[in-house]
């Protein structure tokens, strides 16, 4: 907020300054050009983590398959296609991804990358480390493909609970910990993916419908006693994932 109250105030004066000069307004609208490039391109810190080997020919959110031995990355915002610089902060070690996917989920990481990628940051056996992102060029560069949609199931389902294959099961016992619900199965699957280091219970997915549209919930089942999975809830929370308790029926 206080860059841009300092912005305002900067474009105020230029303005008083030159709005009567011939060149004013062409000179003003460079400088909020000039300004917008430089915020946009300003690096970002955080937690880095990498994609788990069961996503290998799985399908990105971009349309491309997921292939651990090219350098790409997720990242929430940024457009497909976008090129970064990301720099280990511990070593220096920096390398080059491009962005072909959706992600991460946990609030404290900003942006996963693939095996290959993280190999060459150094990752693989402390599983995340703290990253500085530069932005190298806009996601209009790089050509993506159009997203191809290989199997319809996921649109087809009714409600109820399934399993991670989307076969449909019986809603499972006791008491049980919903850990996000996503718009897409693929999303729900990431986020299982995600989870896949911590033991937490057998997973499985709830579809259910709000307002005539589809959500995945993703469910995690094996908890016996409403003390056990109060735990597991409070230990998710530390590692960066909200969850919801779910009482037997």
């Amino acid at each position: 907020m206080q860059r841009i109250r300092i912005f305002v105030s900067l474009v105020k004066n230029l303005i008083i300054k030159n709005i009567h000069s011939k060149f004013g307004f062409i000179f003003v609208l460079l400088f909020c050009l000039n300004y917008t490039l430089f915020s946009k391109s300003e690096p970002t810190t955080g937690s880095a983590s990498y994609y788990a080997n069961k996503f290998q020919g799985k399908r990105t959110a971009s349309g491309e398959t997921y292939d651990k031995n090219k350098f790409t990355a997720a990242h929430r915002t940024y457009a497909f296609g976008t090129k970064l610089k990301v720099t280990n902060i511990k070593t220096g070690i920096w390398i080059q991804v491009y962005v072909n996917d959706r992600g991460p989920y946990a609030k404290d990481r900003i942006i996963d990358v693939s095996y290959a990628a993280a190999t060459a940051l150094g990752m693989i056996q402390p599983g995340t480390i703290q990253v500085k992102l530069e932005i190298l060029s806009d996601g209009d560069v790089i050509e993506i493909p159009p997203p191809v949609v290989h199997n319809q199931k996921p649109n087809s389902l009714s409600p109820g609970f399934y399993s991670t294959k989307l076969e449909p099961i019986q809603r499972p016992k006791g008491y049980l910990l919903q850990i996000g619900a996503f718009s897409s199965y693929e999303h729900a699957s990431r986020r299982i993916g995600e989870l896949d280091d911590y033991t937490i219970g057998a997973p499985c997915i709830e579809l259910i419908t709000v307002k005539k549209k589809k959500l995945y919930r993703v469910i995690y089942s094996g908890f016996a006693t409403k003390q056990k999975v109060t735990q597991k809830q409070k230990e998710l929370k530390k590692k960066g994932f909200d969850s919801v308790i779910l009482s037997p029926k």
